[in-house]
């Protein structure tokens, strides 16, 4: 005896199994279009992307800001970057990246080392007051510069609310 085997659109499976069935495919496919359009955004942050330096063309880095809490409103930054070859690499050669926060009409504050690991990624977070300010990254000799001298590697832009 053979069995006829139809194949059914989820639609024509929903009114073959009644309106309890048709509710739940139409909860279903609400709450998959819900986290499609919201799960990047759910933690409330912003990202802001870097853009490379030119003597490191290949390098890529984000800025994840989230706001602090009500009491200090600070912002929280997690800095991620990737293809990122270590400084030894540069041309020429440094020991270290450091990452600086320029608030906007004042000099740029040292943030602290940027460690790169052997899969060319490394991360750093920090928290600073500031709303409008500029992020970047210097390859430098030292982790305690107080002043950029190295060649800026990834930069960006950052303006939160």
């Amino acid at each position: 005896m053979r069995v006829s085997r139809k194949k059914f659109s989820s639609a024509q499976t929903a009114l073959r199994c009644g309106p309890a069935a048709t509710g739940r495919l139409y909860a279903a496919s609400a709450l998959i279009l819900a986290l499609a359009f919201f799960w990047p955004f759910g933690g409330g942050g912003k990202k802001v992307h870097m853009t490379a330096g030119k003597g490191t063309p290949a390098a890529q880095g984000t800025v994840q800001i989230q706001r602090g809490d009500k009491n200090n409103n600070n912002s929280k930054l997690d800095i991620k970057v990737e293809s990122l070859a270590k400084p030894s690499a540069l041309t020429p050669p440094h020991s270290n990246y450091v990452v600086w926060i320029e608030p906007e009409g004042q000099s740029p504050k040292n943030q602290g080392e940027l460690r790169v690991d052997e899969n060319q990624k490394g991360e750093l977070k920090t928290v600073t007051p500031y709303k409008r300010f500029k992020v970047f990254i210097t390859a430098e000799e030292s982790p305690t510069a107080q002043q950029p001298q190295g060649p800026q590697v990834l930069a960006a832009q950052v303006v939160t609310s």
